[in-house]
């Protein structure tokens, strides 16, 4: 088995191994904490050739370590709800996530949800300044945080590819989109829109925008046509993995 696991490209790093060798662990490539496994966080250094890491439905979590930032090799990063778990967390993002300069997958799924029953009211934290240091990002997921607007540090992500920011309390979008030359798909299934900035038709490569759920527009036959004309090169997603409106 360990051999096997040695020979791997990619070495998964699970509860099940936990009996391995510390050269073995050490040169792990993946690995996935919860709840069962949440004593490797605190060792997280010791794993420096990680590029996958994996933190989800550890509900009373306060903090993710400092020492995150020595994992310089990093490119998938996950952490919170790993969607549909039903999962709350709220832990407090250090500073040095902006030292991972190597992510290029980030997924922050629920990671910043203050109303939960394990926060109190007005607890969120909030994002570190330093996440705009991680400019290799071209997959970012905000979804499930009950923000009700993009943080700021969005704009300083220049590969950003897909940006996803579901289930959020999103009116507006902010002007700086229009700055993310890169930007092919943008999902923002379940907030609160009525409209999108002309400024979105300037971007080159966006071509899919998924609104779900925005009842001021899904729940509008002309908005939706108005909106296929003012950005044609656009295929829209109207219909939702949940149809939260209210019946007429």
């Amino acid at each position: 088995m360990r051999t096997t696991l040695l020979a791997s490209a990619i070495l998964a790093v699970t509860v099940f191994v936990l009996g391995a060798s510390d050269d073995l662990l050490a040169s792990a490539r993946e690995l996935k904490i919860s709840a069962e496994n949440i004593q490797m966080l605190e060792h997280i250094a010791d794993y420096p050739d990680l590029e996958m890491l994996s933190i989800s439905c550890v509900e009373g979590l306060r903090a993710i370590p400092d020492t995150i930032g020595t994992l310089t090799k990093l490119k998938e990063l996950t952490i919170g709800d790993d969607h549909g778990n039903g999962c709350s967390m709220n832990p407090a993002l250090p500073e040095s996530l902006g030292n991972l300069r190597s992510l290029e997958k980030l997924v922050l799924w629920g990671a910043q949800d203050a109303r939960g029953p394990h926060h109190r009211i007005g607890e969120r934290h909030g994002f570190p300044r330093s996440m705009s240091q991680l400019k290799n990002v071209t997959y970012l997921d905000l979804g499930g945080n009950g923000l009700s607007e993009i943080p700021e540090f969005v704009k300083d992500l220049p590969k950003l590819q897909e940006f996803s920011f579901e289930f959020n309390g999103l009116k507006a979008l902010p002007a700086f989109l229009s700055t993310l030359r890169a930007l092919a798909t943008l999902r923002l299934e379940g907030n609160d829109l009525t409209d999108l900035p002309d400024s979105l038709s300037s971007l080159p490569k966006l071509t899919r925008i998924t609104l779900g759920s925005n009842c001021k527009i899904t729940r509008n036959d002309a908005k939706m046509r108005d909106l296929k004309g003012r950005f044609p090169k656009v295929t829209f997603v109207f219909e939702g993995e949940y149809d939260d409106c209210p019946a007429e």
